[in-house]
């Protein structure tokens, strides 16, 4: 076993100034019963390489989506008026794209910033039938109606906020939606005894469209399958509150033309559930300590 004072015997290692020969030596240095030679074992954090989320990313996505509708009317013709209320479902499909940037930070959090946009089919219609709030029969019915509503196409601008573990992002999502949908409005029955009963008639259709805004809020998982893939299952709730739709829909019976204003409140919530698959322009791999 070599000692701090052998390698002075070494014709190879050129002597020891004459200062620090002087310096004396402390031999027992060591920790007790330990060879000089023994490893010290020190912490060792485990890094691995892995590919960056940081970079822009583009994709598509198909899905279905079904909702709910919650809505009180009222009328207005040249003798009464009258209220109406209702809840309709409606379900249908929905595909589009997106595009988005993420930011990987501080280890696996992953911030970023989303904007997609999907054509739609989420129909669905409702009947209900209007009673007189004013006028000669007050509390009887005046009529029942049909209608049917459809959400045609809608976009997002969100935020995100996720966690990677190995090579999955889990996330949660916010932000805006903005979207377009139409319907129509046919009457059904007409008169007081509707509606097991109704008076003869034509007209009481009309079409109307309404541009509709609100905020989206959900959550997703997304698999990086490849370096620059990745697949995604996404859920969205979409509100659309306080929405005015008014429409004129023109009655006429035995008694002539009554010409009929439509006001409709609505208050719509719309579950999605969609399964897209994305291209990550990625940085490339960065290390990244192991949890």
């Amino acid at each position: 076993m070599a000692t701090p004072g052998a390698f002075a015997a070494d014709p190879s290692v050129p002597p020891l100034p004459a200062y620090l020969r002087s310096y004396p030596v402390q031999q027992d240095w060591y920790p007790p019963n330990t060879p000089s030679n023994a490893p010290i074992d020190a912490p060792v954090t485990p890094i691995a390489l892995a590919w960056s989320w940081t970079g822009f990313y583009l994709g598509a996505h198909v899905g279905g989506g079904w909702g709910y509708e919650s809505f009180n009317g009222s009328f207005v013709n040249p003798r009464a008026t009258g209220t109406s209320s209702g809840i309709e479902n409606s379900s249908g499909w929905l595909g589009g794209g997106q595009i988005g940037m993420n930011y990987e930070f501080a280890g696996p959090w992953v911030v970023g910033v989303e904007v997609d946009g999907d054509w739609a089919n989420i129909s669905g219609s409702t009947s209900s039938c209007s009673t007189y709030t004013t006028g000669a029969h007050v509390g009887f019915t005046s009529g029942c109606a049909t209608s049917k509503v459809t959400l045609n196409d809608f976009g997002t601008v969100r935020g995100r906020l996720g966690y990677v573990y190995e090579n999955v992002l889990f996330y949660g999502t916010g932000g805006w939606v903005l979207g377009n949908s139409s319907g129509t409005h046919v009457a059904t029955c007409e008169g007081v005894l509707c509606p097991a009963t109704s008076t003869a008639f034509s007209g009481g259709t009309a079409l109307f469209s309404n541009s509709l805004s609100g905020w989206a809020a959900g959550a997703g998982i997304e698999w990086r399958f490849l370096p620059r893939w990745t697949l995604r299952a996404e859920y969205l709730h979409l509100e659309f509150d306080n929405v005015t739709t008014r429409f004129a829909a023109a009655v006429t019976t035995s008694l002539g033309t009554t010409p009929v204003n439509h006001s409709i409140s609505s208050n719509n919530g719309i579950e999605i559930a969609r399964f897209g698959v994305s291209y990550l322009f990625s940085s490339g791999p960065t290390p990244r300590v192991r949890p």
